[in-house]
């Protein structure tokens, strides 16, 4: 257990009286001082955690649970300002609320060393977990970048279909960051990660907020829409087969998107599953984002790609992976970006555990 593990049970969670499955939650949903995991990632680790939910809607529950049960203001204790407080990153507050208490409770530990400078012994196999919002981290997939700015100056949307923890997401971000300079016809770029939205009146709040409108739906929407130039990015799409959305949401984004020269929006989309088997309540219409969206289908990256990767991560590095721990990445990984990333981080520390061990 690191020095932020030991201050989440004895300081927080314990502190606090969360039962051991919000304990869970807690540790796989800040995993360290710097990060916010999202619901679907506490929910994917319950394969190796049996005490995390397996849905991220239930990772959601929970989590107001523990904010309005565990961290309300009592007598004898501090509660998280924001405990009751439905609003967009009440967890990245949550953990800017608990920053400066670790950063306290270190200076009480006699291990407590201050944060130095990045060495070359730090693992350059990062980040194992988050979405990759560093332009200069992404590698290997400028081909289906250019291939989505094409698709979408010729005057189509584009849905991004992959399997999950492919890398359409850290995709998303950079189409988002680049569209002001590739895009031949300017738009106002909108992301939305519907894994934090939950309903169709969530979905309407938080667009009409991006755009900078006041809130509205159905035609007076429309109408406003149609003064904007928008490219939506929307994440996680398949969150909207959830019960709080109703297939007139996804028909209206559809009618935005689509039948005119110039429409208000065009959409990128990110889906784990093709549009055609989608949404299950359009089986007897047209999916309603397909022959609008021209599908980009993400696949794992070649042998030759994955060396690269393993080369641009080492070239700053005194380290140099032999050749038949390059050929077993490749294999275990079978190219996916995330697992190979985590089997190069789990490589690289054993090389740095036995630098340590020769000094």
């Amino acid at each position: 257990m690191n020095s932020w593990e030991a201050f989440l049970v004895m300081e927080v969670c314990r502190k606090y009286g969360l039962s051991q499955k919000e304990e869970a939650i807690i540790l796989a949903k800040f995993p360290d001082e710097n990060t916010v995991n999202d619901n679907n990632q506490v929910a994917e680790q319950s394969l190796e955690n049996p005490e995390l939910p397996i849905s991220a809607e239930t990772v959601r529950r929970q989590m107001w649970t523990i904010y309005n049960e565990r961290f309300s203001p009592q007598q004898d204790r501090e509660g998280f300002p924001d405990y009751n407080q439905r609003s967009r990153g009440k967890d990245s507050r949550f953990l800017a609320w608990l920053q400066p208490k670790y950063l306290a409770w270190l200076r009480t530990q006699n291990s407590y060393v201050a944060p130095s400078v990045k060495t070359f012994t730090d693992n350059p196999f990062i980040p194992l977990n988050d979405i990759i919002t560093e332009q200069h981290q992404l590698f290997g997939r400028e081909r289906e970048i250019t291939r989505v700015f094409e698709t979408l100056n010729s005057g189509s949307s584009v849905a991004l279909i992959g399997e999950k923890k492919i890398g359409k997401s850290s995709l998303l971000q950079a189409i988002y960051q680049q569209a002001q300079h590739r895009l031949l016809k300017p738009r106002k770029p909108i992301y939305l990660n519907l894994s934090l939205i939950f309903n169709d009146d969530d979905f309407y709040d938080e667009l009409c907020y991006q755009v900078g409108i006041a809130v509205s739906k159905g035609r007076q929407l429309i109408r406003e829409l149609q003064k904007q130039q928008l490219l939506l990015l929307l994440d996680e799409v398949q969150q909207m087969t959830w019960g709080g959305f109703t297939r007139e949401l996804r028909q209206q984004l559809r009618g935005l998107a689509d039948g005119q020269a110039n429409p208000p929006l065009r959409l990128v989309i990110a889906a784990s599953e093709h549009l055609d088997v989608l949404f299950p309540d359009s089986r007897d219409n047209p999916s309603p984002f397909q022959g609008v969206c021209i599908e980009e289908v993400i696949q794992p990256w070649d042998e030759n790609i994955v060396r690269g990767f393993i080369d641009s991560r080492l070239a700053n590095t005194q380290v140099s992976f032999t050749e038949e721990e390059i050929i077993q990445l490749i294999q275990e990984s079978s190219g996916h970006p995330q697992r190979l990333m985590y089997l190069c981080h789990r490589t690289y520390s054993r090389y740095m555990e036995g630098m340590k061990t020769a000094l």
